[in-house]
């Protein structure tokens, strides 16, 4: 028997309610007032920059023989900052050497048998330099000593060829003029005067400038070998050009010591004394990229996920305040929490919320009450397409078994550990076979909340059992419905950079909810289901 609530009572705890929501809310704005009138937060810190994922995977087959690797490292500078670095090495054991230009990684192992795969991560953040060089500055006569290396001949940097002295006089044939008449007829040769070709091996100056054609090392080099001999020291920066998707093709670009500055030249994609910022530098000098032992099969590929996040100039300058409290993007740092990590935790109650309202206020029914949130957050690694794969394959799977065991009667927790073991070799396998393949996104299917999804495949195996293989089907396809809405919300660059800048937006979220806690209007999916009923009784 339901206990009577008298007027007063139901009077207090409805003001009590309303001034728990509006308490909420003026919280949130008041921090956020804070930050922006007392902290002078910079609004600018809303607007997104540009971070690139970069995975070097790695594959060499051993015959029972030593083997090591080699490759350079990005360095944090001016112009790109590095962070989250990880290595998963497997047999292998990393060593990092830092001289004073670059930053190299060696892989070393004994007795390598078979295919083994390295895999080295970096997130990086790169902005775009744009240099001015002075119109009227003449080529100095001398430079310091550190920088007469750059001014000599190498091998491929043929600077006392003759070839390269009768260039130089076409191009110049009453003088080279100032420092930047010098770069300019020099760049705009070498842009619009030998022809852009893709070949990944080794061009030397000379070669270059008789076949009036290269790649981007060729037409470095002839840079180099050009720009030196009219005394204007040079170097070969090698890099990445980073976009979205897989490559193998790494770039080169040209720097010349320009008023105590090393400025960038790029005369394969015409970038006169600028850098983009989908530039990554990854060593300076002549070198080559992969060094590794000979007689090995030896692969390497760049996997890049372009992705947005808060600038970290905005952030720095709010956690400089004395009186800041609330910057939780650096107090996670401190202690070693990366930014992403702290983005899905303080975007979940977001797709909590978007839960809620299809749940409450919608009416659609899925697995779980916060699974499409958490499975959404778990995507972000995946992508939407293979975590709806991989969310399906591991139900259909895990619910096989589950029928199983039920055939067995076995107790119930048994049962459910069984379950859960299934779900981790389900997506063991899966992460195994993708890397296999080569479809690294799926292989992030392990950041998948493995109990929730043994909790879900018996759910699913029951419904199935109790109800028909329809119903189940049915509530799936609504979950993934809902896995895409949260995944959504979720991966919205916007409302990232919102919670980021403002974390105390969550009370905001918890004051929706504690709103929608008292939803009593008719969902939209009954609305739909009795809108002939609900028509004629208005027609009436």
């Amino acid at each position: 028997m339901s206990k009577k609530i008298s007027p007063p009572a139901r009077d207090l705890r409805d003001y009590t309610f309303v001034l728990l929501v509006i308490s909420l809310l003026l919280s949130a704005w008041s921090i956020m007032a804070y930050k922006l009138y007392v902290l002078d937060y910079p609004l600018a810190g809303l607007i997104p920059t540009i971070s690139y994922k970069v995975d070097v995977n790695i594959d060499t087959t051993g015959h029972g023989d030593d083997i090591s690797v080699s490759t350079f490292l990005p360095r944090s500078d001016s112009r790109q900052h590095i962070s989250e670095e990880e290595n998963a090495s497997g047999l292998f054991n990393l060593s990092i050497e830092n001289n004073p230009l670059n930053r190299i990684a060696r892989w070393k192992a004994e007795s390598v048998q078979g295919r083994q795969s390295l895999r080295y991560s970096y997130s990086v953040e790169a902005k775009h330099f744009r240099y001015a060089i002075p119109s009227e500055m003449a080529i100095p006569p001398s430079y310091p000593e550190d920088l007469q290396h750059y001014l000599q001949e190498e091998p491929g940097i043929q600077v006392n060829d003759p070839l390269i002295e009768e260039t130089l006089q076409q191009l110049f044939p009453n003088g080279s003029g100032t420092l930047l008449n010098a770069v300019t007829t020099i760049h705009r040769h070498l842009q619009d005067n030998f022809e852009n070709k893709n070949f990944s091996g080794f061009t030397d100056a000379i070669t270059a400038l008789k076949l009036g054609e290269a790649s981007c090392n060729g037409k470095s080099r002839l840079f180099l070998a050009l720009a030196r001999k009219l005394n204007i020291p040079a170097r070969l920066v090698g890099g990445l050009i980073m976009q979205s998707g897989s490559k193998r093709t790494s770039h080169q670009w040209v720097e010349l010591y320009i008023a105590g500055h090393w400025v960038p030249f790029d005369t394969i994609n015409d970038h006169f004394a600028d850098i983009p910022a989908n530039y990554l530098t990854l060593y300076y000098g002549d070198l080559v990229l992969f060094k590794h032992t000979s007689n090995i099969n030896f692969n390497y590929s760049f996997n890049m996920i372009k992705r947005l996040v808060p600038k970290r100039e905005a952030l720095e300058s709010l956690d400089q305040s004395g009186f800041n409290i609330f910057n939780l993007y650096t107090i996670f740092e401190q202690v070693g929490i990366p930014q992403e990590l702290l983005k899905i935790i303080l975007m979940i109650p977001l797709g909590a919320l978007v839960v809620v309202i299809f749940r409450n206020v919608i009416g659609i029914q899925t697995f779980g009450t916060f699974l499409p949130a958490l499975i959404a957050a778990a995507a972000r690694e995946t992508g939407l397409l293979w975590g709806a794969i991989g969310f399906v394959l591991i139900i259909l799977i895990s619910s096989a078994v589950r029928k199983l065991l039920d055939w067995l009667q076995l107790l119930h927790s048994p049962k459910m550990a069984i379950m859960l073991s299934t779900v981790v070799i389900v997506m063991m396998a899966m992460t195994v076979i993708s890397v296999h393949f080569g479809m690294f996104a799926l292989a992030h299917v392990s950041l998948f909340p493995i109990a929730i999804l043994a909790i879900t495949a018996e759910r699913f195996a029951i419904i199935e059992s109790e109800q028909g293989s329809l119903e189940a089907f049915r509530i799936t396809a609504w979950t993934l419905l809902v896995i895409s809405a949260c995944y959504v919300v979720m991966d919205s660059l916007f409302l990232q950079s919102m919670i980021l800048a403002f974390p105390e937006l969550l009370l905001v979220v918890i004051a929706l909810n504690l709103w929608l806690g008292k939803w009593v209007g008719m969902r939209v999916t009954e609305f739909i289901r009795f809108r002939k009923i609900i028509f004629s009784q208005e027609a009436k």
